[in-house]
């Protein structure tokens, strides 16, 4: 007999086939008023099933099958200087939500000023959605880059390097603007200031080296304390539930670091950041504690497709598809094996009392493995495949838990 979690992933994976034939190829450009206008969009559909066995105690399970985004957006272009950008719409189930949405303005070829919902930092934080090589990004995304903020941006490229400087408030999210949504994950942010520099270099016959790093200041200011919490490898569930600082701090100072390396069908990316917390007055007595985070993960392209790279955001990019389903072809299958690790342990050892040491109960050791997939038919489809495992490693007397799962999407943006 099958499975209730084996059809709700066969149900999605049929999904994805009837969207080749369904939804339209692309969305094209029109002139309007003057203006270059491109509608865009994407629609995420997930297969969830997560299994957490803390040691001693009776397993948690999530298994569901969800809408993880159902966004609709657009670019316009006005001449060569000023372009406008914005997306948004329904987030797991039923949160409406903003995206990014952004004014820029280029004053010359090499800067661009821009304001609006942004992100500023992270080279697997700043790959797009419609880009990326897991379902998630990891607890390193939870942990340590910033979700889309409202900003004041400006970017200069300077030969191969790119230089940016952020200075952030609170997501859209969070100002009323977000359609009634539930509040965008974490404490309220305030102030932020982000530089970040990256570039790349030749690397061997055709290969590709990117270097970077970035920092960050943090100002919480009067909002509620800031807690540090991650759902390991999905974003179902109660972000906090196994990997959590509790709430800790009024302000933090980050240095984070980021490499990736293309040559040909192959690439290895990674990246590993330490945060400084604040510990707020009004958080239980200790000192100042040290959370680490990172990943690194190899990727081969079985059909033969390279990886691009975006030298004006210094980014990695996704491969084209060179022979699509509709030309006879495979389309373009990404074989993947990831290591995230977070260390909130500190956490707890800085805790001066009881109430602190009980604050921190999730502050543990985490550390995971996880195998995908990502398969390309054509242009703007996927179809995405992780399997993963993790343990988190608790001071005594909590209880260590293991978790395993297994996720899918089908995916369609243009």
């Amino acid at each position: 007999m099958i499975s209730r979690s084996s059809r709700r992933v066969a149900g999605v994976v049929v999904l994805a086939l009837a969207g080749l034939m369904f939804l339209p190829a692309a969305a094209g450009a029109a002139e309007i008023a003057g203006a270059q206008v491109r509608l865009k969009g994407r629609l995420l559909v997930d297969s969830v099933n997560q299994v957490v066995s803390p040691t001693g105690s009776p397993e948690a399970r999530i298994d569901l099958v969800r809408v993880r985004q159902a966004f609709l957006g657009l670019d316009a272009k006005f001449g060569d200087r000023l372009a406008l950008r914005f997306e948004g719409g329904a987030s797991n189930n039923d949160a409406f939500i903003w995206d990014e949405a952004a004014l820029e303005y280029r004053p010359s070829p090499s800067l661009v000023l821009s304001v609006g919902n942004l992100k500023a930092s992270g080279l697997e934080n700043l790959t797009s959605t419609k880009a990326i090589s897991f379902l998630e990004r990891g607890p390193f995304g939870d942990l340590v880059t910033d979700p889309f903020t409202s900003s004041v941006q400006a970017r200069l490229n300077a030969g191969a390097l790119v230089a940016t400087l952020a200075a952030q408030g609170d997501t859209f999210n969070n100002l009323g603007l977000d359609f009634d949504g539930t509040p965008a994950p974490g404490a309220r942010d305030r102030r932020a200031v982000t530089l970040r520099f990256a570039g790349s270099l030749p690397a061997g016959e055709g290969g590709r080296l990117h270097l970077g790093g970035w920092v960050r200041a943090r100002d919480f200011g009067d909002a509620a304390l800031r807690s540090y919490a991650a759902r390991p490898g999905t974003s179902a569930g109660k972000s906090g539930d196994w990997l959590g600082s509790g709430a800790l701090s009024k302000g933090d100072s980050t240095a984070a670091l980021e490499a990736a390396w293309i040559s040909g069908p192959f690439w290895v990316q990674a990246e590993t950041a330490r945060l400084r917390v604040d510990r707020s007055p009004r958080a239980p007595a200790g000192g100042d504690p040290v959370i680490t985070a990172g990943y690194a993960f190899a990727g081969w392209n079985v059909t033969g497709e390279v990886r691009g790279y975006d030298s004006q955001r210094a980014l990695v990019m996704a491969p084209k598809v060179r022979s699509p389903l509709s030309k006879g072809g495979l389309g373009s299958l990404d074989l993947l094996v990831r290591y995230d690790f977070a260390d909130l342990t500190d956490v707890r050892d800085s805790a001066a009392t009881p109430a602190g040491v009980l604050a921190a109960r999730r502050a543990g050791d985490y550390r995971g493995a996880t195998l995908g997939a990502v398969w390309r038919p054509e242009p703007g489809y996927r179809v995405m495949l992780n399997v993963s495992e993790a343990r988190v490693d608790y001071a005594r007397p909590q209880a260590d838990v293991e978790i395993r799962q297994f996720q899918i999407r089908a995916q369609y943006e243009f």
